[in-house]
């Protein structure tokens, strides 16, 4: 037997080359070989197997030893949600287009009314006043613009989803900070949510292919099954009974609401703002 990179003869069961020092490779390339070489060429294998493994069975232990400063035993939190962020990506966009029909199932009625709308021909509607086909052109207008808008939000969605993970990890964190309050301060909250988070995409993509090979209707749960991981996490953590599961359960719809609530605004507030600078830079959309 010799090495395939220099040729040098080989003792039999060789591991290694003793010349240039490289694997001896005797298997073929599989799909689980490719990922074990993707996880170790970032030092992710064994160590994020076993991060993976106790997210699931055991997370107060990994959240609560990488606070107490034992971080070699487990993977970076960071990189932990990168891997899954990146999982996520990769499985959305290669099935994007089933992605956002299954997004686009729960408000089918709504979305086949726009398209209705869209694509209306308005020129074959016949004893229609004026003012009542000015109304139909600006409806079709904005029907066209809202479906052109929710296309947009699913492509950059599925495009840029590893980067909106990262984005949304300051709101997940201040959503628990305000929900469990004390001993853990608001880094630390980002420290626990990178992993919880890193977790649930892989929750999401489950949900996912079921919502596609099942039916849509199933997708939805895939939130339902975040909370419930969510408080599992940090009730194991905190050692929670089951009133105080109750209560905070409570406390964190009650967060969660008064956030969305505020974050509505402001982006409400902005879009305003982007549809009057539209809207002069394009005086037929208002028209």
């Amino acid at each position: 037997m010799t090495c395939k990179n220099c040729e040098h003869v080989l003792e039999e069961g060789a591991s290694f080359c003793e010349k240039c020092g490289a694997k001896v490779v005797k298997n073929r390339i599989t799909f689980k070989l490719l990922m074990q070489e993707l996880f170790a060429s970032f030092g992710l294998d064994s160590l994020y197997a076993s991060t993976f493994k106790k997210m699931f069975t055991k997370p107060q232990e990994v959240l609560q030893d990488y606070l107490d400063g034992a971080r070699k035993k487990y993977v970076n939190p960071f990189a932990y949600l990168a891997v899954g962020a990146a999982l996520s990506l990769i499985v959305f966009n290669f099935f994007s287009k089933e992605f956002i029909e299954v997004n686009n199932s729960f408000n089918l009625s709504r979305t086949e009314e726009l398209k209705k709308k869209a694509n209306m021909d308005i020129s074959k509607l016949s004893g229609l006043s004026k003012k009542k086909v000015t109304k139909l052109k600006r409806e079709q207008k904005q029907a066209q613009l809202t479906l052109q808008m929710g296309d947009t939000y699913f492509d950059y969605f599925v495009r840029y989803f590893n980067i909106i993970s990262f984005l949304f990890i300051p709101f997940y964190a201040l959503i628990s900070n305000l929900t469990f309050r004390k001993p853990n301060n608001y880094g630390e909250h980002i420290i626990m949510n990178s992993y919880i988070q890193g977790t649930t995409m892989y929750i999401s993509i489950i949900f996912f292919l079921m919502a596609m090979l099942i039916t849509p209707k199933l997708y939805p749960f895939s939130t339902l099954a975040f909370i419930i991981y969510y408080l599992y996490a940090f009730g194991k953590l905190y050692e929670l009974n089951t009133k105080q599961y109750i209560l905070k359960l409570l406390r964190f719809c009650l967060v969660s609401i008064l956030l969305i609530v505020v974050m509505a605004l402001v982006i409400g507030i902005i879009s305003i703002a982007i549809g009057i600078v539209l809207g002069y830079k394009n005086p037929k959309v208002l028209v």
